[in-house]
Protein backbone atom coordinates (compact mmCIF):
# COMPACT_ATOMS: atom_id res chain seq x y z
CA UNK A 1 0.00 0.00 0.00
CA UNK A 2 1.39 3.28 -0.60
CA UNK A 3 0.61 7.07 0.75
CA UNK A 4 -0.36 9.71 -2.14
CA UNK A 5 2.54 12.16 -2.70
CA UNK A 6 2.44 15.29 -0.73
CA UNK A 7 1.22 18.25 -3.45
CA UNK A 8 4.32 20.05 -1.56
CA UNK A 9 6.94 18.23 -2.95
CA UNK A 10 5.71 17.68 -6.49
CA UNK A 11 5.45 21.28 -6.53
CA UNK A 12 8.67 21.87 -5.43
CA UNK A 13 10.42 19.05 -7.38
CA UNK A 14 8.68 20.75 -10.26
CA UNK A 15 9.79 24.21 -9.90
CA UNK A 16 13.19 22.60 -9.27
CA UNK A 17 13.22 21.01 -12.98
CA UNK A 18 12.01 24.03 -14.65
CA UNK A 19 15.39 26.23 -12.54
CA UNK A 20 17.68 23.12 -12.89
CA UNK A 21 16.85 22.91 -16.88
CA UNK A 22 17.50 26.67 -17.19
CA UNK A 23 20.59 26.26 -15.41
CA UNK A 24 22.07 23.49 -17.54
CA UNK A 25 21.19 25.85 -20.97
CA UNK A 26 23.21 28.63 -19.14
CA UNK A 27 25.21 28.46 -15.98
CA UNK A 28 24.25 32.37 -14.27
CA UNK A 29 25.70 32.53 -10.40
CA UNK A 30 22.48 33.76 -9.28
CA UNK A 31 20.17 31.14 -11.03
CA UNK A 32 22.56 28.31 -9.17
CA UNK A 33 22.16 30.10 -5.66
CA UNK A 34 18.32 29.83 -6.62
CA UNK A 35 18.53 26.30 -7.90
CA UNK A 36 20.53 25.51 -4.61
CA UNK A 37 17.78 26.42 -1.94
CA UNK A 38 15.20 24.73 -3.79
CA UNK A 39 17.27 21.52 -3.37
CA UNK A 40 17.95 22.38 0.34
CA UNK A 41 14.24 22.95 0.26
CA UNK A 42 13.13 19.75 -1.10
CA UNK A 43 15.64 18.26 1.19
CA UNK A 44 13.40 19.36 4.31
CA UNK A 45 10.04 18.02 3.14
CA UNK A 46 11.56 14.63 2.20
CA UNK A 47 12.60 13.98 5.44
CA UNK A 48 9.12 15.22 6.66
CA UNK A 49 7.79 12.66 4.61
CA UNK A 50 9.97 10.12 5.25
CA UNK A 51 11.01 9.24 1.55
CA UNK A 52 14.33 7.89 1.93
CA UNK A 53 14.71 7.16 -1.99
CA UNK A 54 13.98 10.81 -2.85
CA UNK A 55 16.04 11.94 0.36
CA UNK A 56 18.95 9.66 -1.40
CA UNK A 57 18.86 11.03 -4.93
CA UNK A 58 18.49 14.47 -3.72
CA UNK A 59 21.65 14.48 -1.33
CA UNK A 60 23.24 13.16 -4.95
CA UNK A 61 22.02 16.08 -6.76
CA UNK A 62 23.26 18.30 -4.02
CA UNK A 63 26.92 17.00 -4.51
CA UNK A 64 26.94 17.13 -8.27
CA UNK A 65 25.50 20.39 -8.04
CA UNK A 66 28.25 21.26 -5.82
CA UNK A 67 31.46 19.69 -7.88
CA UNK A 68 29.93 21.40 -10.77
CA UNK A 69 30.35 24.21 -9.41
CA UNK A 70 34.03 23.99 -8.53
CA UNK A 71 35.03 22.82 -11.86
CA UNK A 72 35.16 23.69 -15.44
CA UNK A 73 31.76 21.83 -16.86
CA UNK A 74 32.02 18.91 -19.19
CA UNK A 75 29.20 17.39 -21.54
CA UNK A 76 29.77 14.73 -19.16
CA UNK A 77 28.44 16.58 -16.24
CA UNK A 78 25.88 17.68 -18.19
CA UNK A 79 24.84 15.07 -18.85
CA UNK A 80 25.21 13.39 -15.25
CA UNK A 81 23.18 16.14 -14.27
CA UNK A 82 20.64 16.11 -16.02
CA UNK A 83 19.73 12.53 -15.75
CA UNK A 84 20.09 13.15 -11.34
CA UNK A 85 17.65 15.65 -12.07
CA UNK A 86 15.40 13.67 -13.73
CA UNK A 87 15.36 10.93 -11.28
CA UNK A 88 14.51 13.57 -8.35
CA UNK A 89 11.45 15.08 -10.13
CA UNK A 90 10.67 11.43 -10.86
CA UNK A 91 10.70 10.43 -7.77
CA UNK A 92 8.88 12.98 -6.06
CA UNK A 93 5.74 12.61 -8.54
CA UNK A 94 5.71 8.71 -6.90
CA UNK A 95 3.46 7.90 -4.46
CA UNK A 96 4.91 7.65 -1.01
CA UNK A 97 5.68 4.18 0.62
CA UNK A 98 3.87 2.78 3.25
CA UNK A 99 6.13 3.15 6.47
CA UNK A 100 7.15 0.47 8.61
CA UNK A 101 6.39 -0.44 12.08
CA UNK A 102 2.57 -1.99 12.05
CA UNK A 103 -0.17 0.94 11.23
CA UNK A 104 -0.29 2.57 8.09
CA UNK A 105 1.33 6.42 8.22
CA UNK A 106 -1.82 8.66 8.04
CA UNK A 107 -2.82 10.05 4.47
CA UNK A 108 -2.46 13.92 4.34
CA UNK A 109 -5.68 14.67 1.25
CA UNK A 110 -6.04 18.40 1.61
CA UNK A 111 -9.14 18.33 -0.50
CA UNK A 112 -10.56 15.54 1.55
CA UNK A 113 -13.14 16.40 4.73
CA UNK A 114 -14.19 15.40 7.47
CA UNK A 115 -17.41 16.35 9.81
CA UNK A 116 -18.67 15.29 12.93
CA UNK A 117 -22.42 16.09 13.39
CA UNK A 118 -24.26 13.84 15.63
CA UNK A 119 -27.85 13.91 15.05
CA UNK A 120 -28.06 16.81 12.84
CA UNK A 121 -28.95 16.68 9.16
CA UNK A 122 -26.21 18.07 6.55
CA UNK A 123 -28.08 20.75 4.26
CA UNK A 124 -29.15 19.16 0.94
CA UNK A 125 -26.61 19.81 -1.91
CA UNK A 126 -23.79 20.60 0.37
CA UNK A 127 -21.62 17.59 -0.52
CA UNK A 128 -22.40 17.94 -3.87
CA UNK A 129 -21.30 21.90 -4.05
CA UNK A 130 -18.14 20.92 -2.34
CA UNK A 131 -17.13 18.35 -5.17
CA UNK A 132 -17.25 21.01 -7.75
CA UNK A 133 -14.37 22.76 -6.02
CA UNK A 134 -12.38 19.44 -5.77
CA UNK A 135 -13.85 18.60 -1.81
CA UNK A 136 -14.92 15.56 -0.31
CA UNK A 137 -16.96 15.88 2.05
CA UNK A 138 -17.11 12.34 4.89
CA UNK A 139 -19.86 12.98 7.54
CA UNK A 140 -19.72 10.66 11.02
CA UNK A 141 -22.46 10.74 13.29
CA UNK A 142 -20.65 9.47 16.13
CA UNK A 143 -17.00 10.35 17.90
CA UNK A 144 -16.09 6.58 17.63
CA UNK A 145 -16.71 6.05 13.77
CA UNK A 146 -14.88 9.77 13.20
CA UNK A 147 -11.53 8.46 15.43
CA UNK A 148 -11.69 4.87 13.63
CA UNK A 149 -11.48 6.82 10.19
CA UNK A 150 -8.74 9.03 11.46
CA UNK A 151 -6.38 6.26 12.34
CA UNK A 152 -6.24 5.33 8.45
CA UNK A 153 -7.01 8.59 6.72
CA UNK A 154 -6.01 12.23 7.83
CA UNK A 155 -7.97 14.56 6.19
CA UNK A 156 -7.38 18.27 4.80
CA UNK A 157 -9.84 19.35 7.75
CA UNK A 158 -12.19 18.06 10.64
CA UNK A 159 -15.28 20.36 11.11
CA UNK A 160 -17.26 19.35 14.21
CA UNK A 161 -20.89 20.41 15.36
CA UNK A 162 -21.34 21.55 18.49
CA UNK A 163 -24.46 23.10 20.38
CA UNK A 164 -21.89 25.13 23.24
CA UNK A 165 -25.35 25.53 25.39
CA UNK A 166 -24.26 22.65 28.00
CA UNK A 167 -26.97 19.91 26.06
CA UNK A 168 -23.89 17.77 24.74
CA UNK A 169 -20.78 16.49 26.40
CA UNK A 170 -17.68 18.13 26.46
CA UNK A 171 -15.54 19.00 22.91
CA UNK A 172 -13.34 15.82 22.67
CA UNK A 173 -9.51 16.47 22.90
CA UNK A 174 -8.09 15.57 19.80
CA UNK A 175 -4.55 15.77 18.82
CA UNK A 176 -4.97 16.63 15.13
CA UNK A 177 -2.11 16.90 12.76
CA UNK A 178 -4.86 19.25 10.22
CA UNK A 179 -6.84 22.31 10.78
CA UNK A 180 -9.94 21.99 13.12
CA UNK A 181 -13.10 23.90 12.84
CA UNK A 182 -15.91 24.21 14.71
CA UNK A 183 -19.63 25.15 13.39
CA UNK A 184 -23.22 25.60 15.18
CA UNK A 185 -26.11 27.46 15.54
CA UNK A 186 -24.72 29.83 17.95
CA UNK A 187 -22.33 32.85 16.69
CA UNK A 188 -22.07 34.54 19.95
CA UNK A 189 -18.66 35.18 21.94
CA UNK A 190 -19.15 32.68 24.63
CA UNK A 191 -19.13 29.75 21.47
CA UNK A 192 -16.51 31.23 19.78
CA UNK A 193 -14.35 31.19 23.02
CA UNK A 194 -15.11 27.64 24.20
CA UNK A 195 -14.18 26.79 20.35
CA UNK A 196 -10.93 28.33 20.95
CA UNK A 197 -10.18 26.88 24.12
CA UNK A 198 -10.77 23.73 22.52
CA UNK A 199 -8.34 24.04 19.95
CA UNK A 200 -10.53 25.54 17.19
CA UNK A 201 -8.73 27.52 14.31
CA UNK A 202 -12.41 28.13 12.34
CA UNK A 203 -15.70 28.98 13.33
CA UNK A 204 -18.79 28.39 10.58
CA UNK A 205 -22.26 28.46 10.97
CA UNK A 206 -24.69 26.02 10.65
CA UNK A 207 -26.30 24.93 8.67
CA UNK A 208 -23.39 25.06 6.44
CA UNK A 209 -22.72 27.56 3.77
CA UNK A 210 -20.55 26.16 1.13
CA UNK A 211 -19.16 29.73 0.25
CA UNK A 212 -18.43 30.64 4.34
CA UNK A 213 -17.01 26.88 4.67
CA UNK A 214 -14.46 27.60 1.73
CA UNK A 215 -13.27 30.98 2.93
CA UNK A 216 -13.09 28.48 6.61
CA UNK A 217 -11.00 26.17 5.28
CA UNK A 218 -8.78 29.12 3.80
CA UNK A 219 -7.92 30.76 6.90
CA UNK A 220 -6.22 27.86 9.65
CA UNK A 221 -3.21 26.74 7.39
CA UNK A 222 -0.78 30.09 7.41
CA UNK A 223 0.36 28.94 4.09
CA UNK A 224 -0.44 26.93 1.70
CA UNK A 225 2.30 23.81 0.99
CA UNK A 226 2.10 24.49 -2.86
CA UNK A 227 3.24 28.06 -2.03
CA UNK A 228 5.71 27.52 0.38
CA UNK A 229 6.88 31.25 2.59
CA UNK A 230 9.54 32.64 0.28
CA UNK A 231 12.60 34.84 2.25
CA UNK A 232 15.01 36.36 1.05
CA UNK A 233 18.21 36.81 2.52
CA UNK A 234 20.59 39.89 1.98
CA UNK A 235 24.05 38.88 3.81
CA UNK A 236 27.54 39.64 2.09
CA UNK A 237 29.19 36.48 4.03
CA UNK A 238 28.36 33.56 1.64
CA UNK A 239 28.79 31.09 4.36
CA UNK A 240 26.94 32.79 7.15
CA UNK A 241 23.89 33.28 4.46
CA UNK A 242 24.21 29.73 3.13
CA UNK A 243 23.50 28.28 7.04
CA UNK A 244 20.18 30.75 7.56
CA UNK A 245 19.31 29.24 3.83
CA UNK A 246 19.72 26.36 5.24
CA UNK A 247 18.12 26.24 8.27
CA UNK A 248 14.86 28.18 6.57
CA UNK A 249 14.92 25.35 3.91
CA UNK A 250 15.06 22.44 6.01
CA UNK A 251 11.57 23.88 7.53
CA UNK A 252 10.53 24.28 4.31
CA UNK A 253 10.69 27.86 3.27
CA UNK A 254 11.75 28.90 0.20
CA UNK A 255 15.12 31.13 0.63
CA UNK A 256 17.36 33.13 -1.80
CA UNK A 257 20.41 34.86 -1.15
CA UNK A 258 21.61 37.82 -2.48
CA UNK A 259 25.39 38.71 -1.54
CA UNK A 260 25.52 42.06 -2.89
CA UNK A 261 22.62 44.93 -1.47
CA UNK A 262 22.93 46.36 -5.13
CA UNK A 263 21.14 43.38 -6.42
CA UNK A 264 17.79 43.48 -3.89
CA UNK A 265 15.66 45.48 -5.29
CA UNK A 266 16.06 43.05 -8.83
CA UNK A 267 15.81 40.30 -6.69
CA UNK A 268 12.67 41.13 -4.80
CA UNK A 269 10.96 42.25 -7.87
CA UNK A 270 11.96 38.41 -9.36
CA UNK A 271 11.29 36.65 -6.51
CA UNK A 272 7.88 38.15 -4.11
CA UNK A 273 9.77 37.02 -1.03
CA UNK A 274 7.23 37.39 1.96
CA UNK A 275 9.68 39.09 4.34
CA UNK A 276 13.35 40.40 3.97
CA UNK A 277 16.19 39.03 6.86
CA UNK A 278 19.34 41.34 6.15
CA UNK A 279 22.88 42.02 7.90
CA UNK A 280 23.06 45.48 9.16
CA UNK A 281 26.68 45.91 8.73
CA UNK A 282 27.20 45.31 4.79
CA UNK A 283 30.61 46.76 3.08
CA UNK A 284 28.58 48.74 -0.48
CA UNK A 285 26.01 50.12 2.16
CA UNK A 286 24.66 49.21 5.23
CA UNK A 287 21.10 48.03 6.46
CA UNK A 288 19.42 51.53 7.11
CA UNK A 289 20.39 52.46 3.66
CA UNK A 290 19.35 49.38 2.17
CA UNK A 291 15.74 49.68 4.19
CA UNK A 292 15.45 53.30 3.46
CA UNK A 293 15.78 52.65 -0.56
CA UNK A 294 13.34 49.51 0.27
CA UNK A 295 10.86 51.28 1.66
CA UNK A 296 10.92 54.29 -0.98
CA UNK A 297 9.78 51.24 -3.61
CA UNK A 298 5.96 51.64 -2.99
CA UNK A 299 5.05 47.69 -4.04
CA UNK A 300 7.79 46.74 -1.66
CA UNK A 301 6.60 49.28 1.36
CA UNK A 302 5.24 46.92 3.19
CA UNK A 303 7.40 44.01 2.78
CA UNK A 304 8.63 42.81 6.51
CA UNK A 305 12.70 43.52 7.23
CA UNK A 306 14.42 41.92 9.60
CA UNK A 307 18.04 42.73 11.02
CA UNK A 308 20.26 40.17 11.72
CA UNK A 309 23.28 41.93 13.93
CA UNK A 310 25.41 42.16 16.92
CA UNK A 311 24.11 46.05 17.51
CA UNK A 312 22.80 45.76 21.10
CA UNK A 313 22.64 49.88 21.79
CA UNK A 314 19.01 51.08 22.13
CA UNK A 315 19.51 54.12 19.93
CA UNK A 316 20.41 52.78 17.27
CA UNK A 317 17.84 49.46 17.35
CA UNK A 318 15.49 52.71 17.65
CA UNK A 319 16.48 54.59 14.51
CA UNK A 320 15.87 51.42 12.34
CA UNK A 321 12.57 50.62 14.01
CA UNK A 322 11.87 54.31 12.62
CA UNK A 323 12.67 53.52 8.98
CA UNK A 324 10.00 50.64 9.18
CA UNK A 325 12.31 47.70 9.61
CA UNK A 326 9.92 45.23 11.48
CA UNK A 327 12.67 43.55 14.68
CA UNK A 328 15.72 42.09 15.16
CA UNK A 329 17.35 38.84 15.63
CA UNK A 330 20.60 39.09 17.43
CA UNK A 331 23.58 36.84 15.97
CA UNK A 332 24.26 34.40 17.14
CA UNK A 333 20.81 33.38 16.52
CA UNK A 334 19.91 29.95 17.35
CA UNK A 335 17.78 27.94 14.36
CA UNK A 336 14.59 27.79 16.68
CA UNK A 337 14.42 31.55 17.08
CA UNK A 338 15.36 31.62 13.67
CA UNK A 339 12.89 29.13 12.20
CA UNK A 340 9.68 30.71 14.78
CA UNK A 341 10.26 34.77 14.22
CA UNK A 342 10.94 34.16 9.94
CA UNK A 343 7.59 31.99 9.55
CA UNK A 344 5.22 33.94 11.81
CA UNK A 345 6.21 37.44 10.45
CA UNK A 346 6.00 35.83 7.11
CA UNK A 347 2.97 34.00 7.34
CA UNK A 348 0.97 37.06 9.41
CA UNK A 349 2.66 39.82 6.48
CA UNK A 350 1.13 37.20 3.72
CA UNK A 351 -2.48 36.70 4.91
CA UNK A 352 -2.60 40.64 5.84
CA UNK A 353 -1.12 41.28 1.97
CA UNK A 354 -4.50 38.97 1.12
CA UNK A 355 -6.92 40.96 3.08
CA UNK A 356 -5.78 44.27 1.61
CA UNK A 357 -4.99 43.21 -1.86
CA UNK A 358 -7.91 40.90 -2.28
CA UNK A 359 -12.05 41.03 -3.24
CA UNK A 360 -13.87 40.40 -0.35
CA UNK A 361 -16.31 37.95 -1.91
CA UNK A 362 -14.22 35.79 -4.48
CA UNK A 363 -10.38 35.73 -2.75
CA UNK A 364 -9.15 37.19 -6.05
CA UNK A 365 -7.29 40.37 -6.90
CA UNK A 366 -9.14 43.63 -6.46
CA UNK A 367 -9.16 46.33 -9.14
CA UNK A 368 -6.35 48.42 -7.71
CA UNK A 369 -3.92 45.51 -6.96
CA UNK A 370 -4.93 43.46 -10.28
CA UNK A 371 -3.89 46.52 -12.34
CA UNK A 372 -0.61 47.18 -10.72
CA UNK A 373 -0.19 43.08 -11.26
CA UNK A 374 -1.06 43.84 -14.65
CA UNK A 375 1.64 46.67 -15.59
CA UNK A 376 4.10 44.69 -13.74
CA UNK A 377 3.70 41.90 -16.29
CA UNK A 378 3.33 43.88 -19.39
CA UNK A 379 6.51 45.45 -18.46
CA UNK A 380 8.23 42.43 -17.82
CA UNK A 381 6.69 40.31 -21.39
CA UNK A 382 8.00 43.39 -23.46
CA UNK A 383 11.30 43.81 -21.60
CA UNK A 384 11.98 39.75 -22.19
CA UNK A 385 10.26 39.88 -25.38
CA UNK A 386 7.70 37.40 -24.09
CA UNK A 387 4.11 36.89 -25.34
CA UNK A 388 1.28 37.85 -22.70
CA UNK A 389 -1.94 36.82 -23.23
CA UNK A 390 -5.36 39.32 -21.43
CA UNK A 391 -8.62 37.95 -20.69
CA UNK A 392 -11.73 39.63 -19.61
CA UNK A 393 -14.26 37.58 -18.87
CA UNK A 394 -17.99 37.77 -17.70
CA UNK A 395 -20.57 35.50 -16.68
CA UNK A 396 -23.97 35.12 -18.88
CA UNK A 397 -27.20 36.46 -18.22
CA UNK A 398 -25.85 37.14 -14.52
CA UNK A 399 -29.22 39.34 -13.80
CA UNK A 400 -31.11 36.78 -14.45
CA UNK A 401 -29.30 34.53 -11.78
CA UNK A 402 -29.63 36.90 -9.36
CA UNK A 403 -33.93 37.46 -9.82
CA UNK A 404 -34.38 33.70 -10.54
CA UNK A 405 -32.35 32.32 -7.64
CA UNK A 406 -31.74 35.15 -5.62
CA UNK A 407 -28.33 37.67 -4.73
CA UNK A 408 -27.06 34.39 -2.45
CA UNK A 409 -27.20 32.04 -5.24
CA UNK A 410 -25.46 34.69 -7.49
CA UNK A 411 -22.58 35.15 -4.85
CA UNK A 412 -22.04 31.52 -4.82
CA UNK A 413 -21.70 31.52 -8.84
CA UNK A 414 -19.07 34.25 -8.25
CA UNK A 415 -17.03 32.58 -5.49
CA UNK A 416 -17.16 28.96 -7.45
CA UNK A 417 -15.76 31.00 -11.11
CA UNK A 418 -13.50 31.99 -8.94
CA UNK A 419 -11.98 29.43 -6.85
CA UNK A 420 -12.80 27.02 -10.60
CA UNK A 421 -10.38 29.55 -12.21
CA UNK A 422 -7.80 29.21 -9.12
CA UNK A 423 -7.36 25.31 -9.22
CA UNK A 424 -7.12 25.58 -13.28
CA UNK A 425 -4.92 28.11 -13.56
CA UNK A 426 -1.04 28.48 -13.09
CA UNK A 427 0.06 29.76 -10.22
CA UNK A 428 2.02 32.30 -12.27
CA UNK A 429 -1.32 33.63 -14.27
CA UNK A 430 -2.72 36.95 -12.82
CA UNK A 431 -6.48 36.06 -11.90
CA UNK A 432 -8.73 39.21 -10.50
CA UNK A 433 -12.16 40.64 -10.17
CA UNK A 434 -12.05 43.70 -12.23
CA UNK A 435 -15.99 44.73 -11.54
CA UNK A 436 -19.46 42.93 -10.82
CA UNK A 437 -19.42 39.60 -12.76
CA UNK A 438 -16.41 40.37 -14.64
CA UNK A 439 -13.10 38.81 -14.07
CA UNK A 440 -9.85 39.94 -15.59
CA UNK A 441 -6.69 36.92 -16.41
CA UNK A 442 -3.23 37.79 -17.40
CA UNK A 443 -1.58 34.46 -18.56
CA UNK A 444 2.39 35.48 -19.47
CA UNK A 445 3.68 33.10 -21.96
CA UNK A 446 1.00 32.55 -24.51
CA UNK A 447 -0.18 33.39 -27.68
CA UNK A 448 -3.61 34.70 -28.38
CA UNK A 449 -3.88 31.14 -30.11
CA UNK A 450 -2.79 29.16 -26.57
CA UNK A 451 -5.08 31.38 -24.75
CA UNK A 452 -8.31 30.94 -26.56
CA UNK A 453 -7.76 27.25 -26.52
CA UNK A 454 -7.28 26.96 -23.01
CA UNK A 455 -10.43 29.57 -22.21
CA UNK A 456 -12.47 27.27 -24.48
CA UNK A 457 -11.65 23.90 -22.33
CA UNK A 458 -12.17 26.12 -19.06
CA UNK A 459 -15.58 27.09 -20.61
CA UNK A 460 -16.78 23.91 -21.33
CA UNK A 461 -15.70 22.22 -18.24
CA UNK A 462 -17.64 25.37 -16.14
CA UNK A 463 -20.58 24.85 -17.98
CA UNK A 464 -21.14 21.66 -16.57
CA UNK A 465 -20.53 22.69 -13.21
CA UNK A 466 -24.19 22.53 -11.26
CA UNK A 467 -24.91 25.40 -8.87
CA UNK A 468 -27.60 24.56 -6.06
CA UNK A 469 -29.94 27.16 -4.64
CA UNK A 470 -33.23 26.88 -2.10
CA UNK A 471 -35.20 28.07 -5.49
CA UNK A 472 -33.15 24.92 -7.34
CA UNK A 473 -30.60 24.05 -9.40
CA UNK A 474 -29.21 25.61 -12.58
CA UNK A 475 -25.68 25.91 -14.62
CA UNK A 476 -24.14 28.89 -15.65
CA UNK A 477 -21.70 29.88 -18.54
CA UNK A 478 -19.26 32.63 -19.30
CA UNK A 479 -18.03 34.49 -22.32
CA UNK A 480 -14.03 35.78 -22.81
CA UNK A 481 -12.01 38.26 -24.89
CA UNK A 482 -8.65 37.36 -25.42
CA UNK A 483 -6.08 39.34 -26.89
CA UNK A 484 -1.56 39.30 -27.22
CA UNK A 485 0.48 42.54 -26.29
CA UNK A 486 1.66 41.97 -29.28
CA UNK A 487 1.44 45.62 -31.19
CA UNK A 488 0.21 47.30 -28.14
CA UNK A 489 1.62 49.95 -26.34
CA UNK A 490 0.44 49.86 -22.62
CA UNK A 491 -1.54 47.85 -20.04
CA UNK A 492 -5.05 49.82 -20.83
CA UNK A 493 -4.96 49.52 -24.57
CA UNK A 494 -4.45 45.63 -23.78
CA UNK A 495 -7.50 45.48 -21.33
CA UNK A 496 -9.59 47.74 -23.91
CA UNK A 497 -8.70 44.93 -26.72
CA UNK A 498 -9.86 42.04 -24.65
CA UNK A 499 -12.54 43.81 -23.33
CA UNK A 500 -13.79 44.67 -27.32
CA UNK A 501 -13.57 41.03 -27.88
CA UNK A 502 -15.59 40.20 -24.71
CA UNK A 503 -18.12 41.87 -26.28
CA UNK A 504 -18.23 40.93 -29.64
CA UNK A 505 -18.52 37.15 -27.90
CA UNK A 506 -21.75 38.09 -26.04
CA UNK A 507 -23.02 39.61 -29.38
CA UNK A 508 -22.20 36.09 -31.20
CA UNK A 509 -24.73 34.51 -28.76
CA UNK A 510 -22.56 34.08 -25.53
CA UNK A 511 -20.79 31.00 -23.82
CA UNK A 512 -17.96 31.24 -26.25
CA UNK A 513 -14.48 32.72 -26.19
CA UNK A 514 -13.15 35.37 -29.23
CA UNK A 515 -9.33 35.82 -30.13
CA UNK A 516 -8.41 39.61 -31.24
CA UNK A 517 -7.71 39.97 -34.72
CA UNK A 518 -7.31 43.48 -36.87
CA UNK A 519 -9.80 41.85 -39.24
CA UNK A 520 -12.00 41.36 -36.23
CA UNK A 521 -11.48 44.42 -34.54
CA UNK A 522 -11.81 46.69 -37.76
CA UNK A 523 -8.81 47.25 -38.95
CA UNK A 524 -7.29 48.80 -35.54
Amino acid sequence: MSNPVPQSLLSLAQEMDHTGQQLLLRWEPEQARRFGALVQCLQGLAEQSGAEPLLRANAELATQLRGWARRRRSSEDVLQLRQQLSLVTQLASLPLPEQSGGSATPLRQSHRLFLLAPGQSLPGGVQEQLACFGYVLDVFDSLPALQQALQQHEPGALIIHHAFDGSEPPLPQLRLPCPLLFTSQRRDFAARLQAVRAGGQGFVGWPLSVRELLEALARPASTDPRNPLRVLLVEDMSSLAGLYAAVLNRHGIMTEEVNRPSETLEAIERFHPDLILMDMHMPECNGQELARIIRQQQLMDGIPILFLTMEKRQDVQLDALSLGVDGYLTKPVSSEELVVTVSTRASRYRKLRSYIATDSLTGLLNHSHLFARLEHEFARAQRERKPLSMVMLDLDHFKRINDSYGHQAGDEVLVSLSRFLQERLRRSDVLGRYGGEEFAIALPGMTTEQAVRLLDELREAFARLEHASPRGRFRQTFSAGVCSNEGVWDVVALVQRADSMLYRAKEAGRNGVLGWTAELAGGE
